[in-house]
């Protein structure tokens, strides 16, 4: 049996096998939501019937059911007009939706996909540039929006992201967290009692297609909580994903992830961040991403940030994952786009094997971003190149945040000192050295 992973090789191979491949100055392999393949043949002048069937047979004995047995022709001869007319309005949608592949005997090969979901991952276009400009985000008023994704759940993410924002608020830095994981949310559980929690992203997301004007202050909640501010401290906000009552679920039945309403999502989303941008003095706006080959997460780690912090641990499967983001990351960006490897399941520093997996997480980073991420035209930094984005950040599982993280008091002395307990591992060493990293990227250091 033939392998999907197979099919597209095999087509070239045929195509150049083809004794009239002469004729061919380019050839656009249609991939349908089934994995089917139809063809566009870029043919410099006409094909007789005879040789248009040896082709056909040649693919439907190599590529069996994979083939679809559609080839549209660029040159025919005999065509009705109805029919050149519609074949041409097929064959413009054809080349405005296709991507070069690879040049093979003179004949170069385009692939368009056509895909039911996962588009924010497998899409390269240039709407996966940030939401505003990167020199909009790095000037002196301008607002920063950075992503925490994690491949594998349970990676720390939303702590480090809480962590981060209460150091950037320590700066003096205004800070909005957005909990996009809508469908697993948590972030703002870490600042507020359930009960404070009545509206959010997902209430944004359905409410702004349906009313004229919606007030983001709506959806987003102030953290004021003594313990954690302090008179010089910047301001702290939370987006909340939602409350998971018993309409979430009808509510998020709702959302069209598989983008059929094209561009639809990712559209609803740069209107939160600008309507944050334009509502609210924030320096920095972070999200948590959710997990996986997420649609919403694909959006919000690798389309509309301005730099993106990868956490993970040294397993197959997170570098797995973290080689993908890395690999479209670098499909669809421009050069200028940060990138942050963490790896926050590695030995405290004072235990025996410490120094051993550090460094074997660093040659394992290195290794992926320059087979992933890195230009191989350009100069590539050394290894040891602290601050570089292959060069990680490490942080200690500390069995402390077992017990989960309330990072907000009801005024008892038992539960500020709980507070402070919290706060201080949060803004300590390791989460300071991933503050001070994205500072960099904007030249805030």
């Amino acid at each position: 049996m033939i392998a999907f992973n197979d099919i597209p090789d095999m087509a070239v191979h045929c195509v150049c096998q083809w004794r009239e491949k002469n004729l061919l100055s380019e050839v656009t392999l249609i991939r349908d939501v089934y994995g089917k393949l139809s063809f566009l043949m870029g043919n410099t002048q006409s094909v007789s019937n005879t040789d248009k069937q040896e082709l056909i047979s040649s693919l439907n004995q190599n590529l069996g059911e994979y083939f679809s047995e559609k080839i549209y022709w660029k040159q025919s001869s005999h065509r009705p007009r109805n029919v050149e007319f519609r074949e041409e309005l097929i064959i413009n949608l054809i080349e405005n939706d296709r991507t070069e592949w690879t040049t093979t005997e003179d004949i170069k090969f385009y692939m368009a996909e056509r895909a039911i979901a996962k588009k924010a991952w497998i899409r390269k276009q240039e709407s996966q540039e940030s939401v505003w400009p990167y020199e909009e985000a790095e000037s002196e008023n301008g607002t920063k929006v950075v992503t925490f994704y994690s491949f594998k759940g349970g990676m720390g993410r939303t702590t480090a992201l809480a962590a981060v924002a209460l150091l950037l608020v320590k700066q003096g830095e205004n800070v909005m967290m957005v909990d996009t994981d809508i469908e697993a949310p948590g972030l703002a559980s870490l600042f507020f009692d359930g009960e404070m929690i009545t509206r959010g992203v997902l209430d944004y997301l359905i409410e702004c297609g349906i009313h004229s004007e919606i007030h983001i202050a709506d959806y987003v909640l102030d953290v004021t909580e003594p313990s954690l501010l302090d008179e010089t401290s910047g301001q702290l906000y939370v987006m909340p994903a939602g409350k998971v009552d018993q309409s979430y679920l009808q509510k998020l039945a709702r959302i069209d992830y598989q983008d059929n309403r094209n561009g639809y999502l990712r559209k609803t989303l740069e209107r939160l961040l600008t309507d944050i941008k334009d509502n609210y003095t924030v320096d920095y706006i972070l999200l948590d991403a959710r997990a996986g080959f997420h649609d919403m997460g694909g959006i919000a780690a690798i389309q509309l940030p301005h730099g993106v912090v990868l956490f993970g641990n040294d397993s197959r499967q997170s570098w797995d994952g973290i080689t993908q983001v890395l690999r479209t990351i670098a499909e669809g960006h421009t050069a200028d786009f940060p990138v942050m490897i963490v790896d926050t399941m590695c030995p405290n520093p004072t235990a025996e094997n410490f120094t051993s997996a550090r460094e074997r997480f660093i040659n394992k980073s290195y290794t992926v971003c320059i087979e992933n991420y890195y230009d191989t035209e350009a100069e590539i930094p050394g290894i040891e190149a602290e601050g570089e984005s292959h060069f990680p950040e490490f942080v200690s599982f500390d069995h402390a945040l077992l017990q989960g993280i309330e990072l907000f008091s009801d005024g008892s002395q038992e539960k500020n000192q709980r507070v402070n307990a919290y706060k201080n591992i949060l803004t300590g060493e390791s989460y300071s050295k991933i503050t001070d990293r994205i500072n960099g990227w904007f030249g805030e250091v």
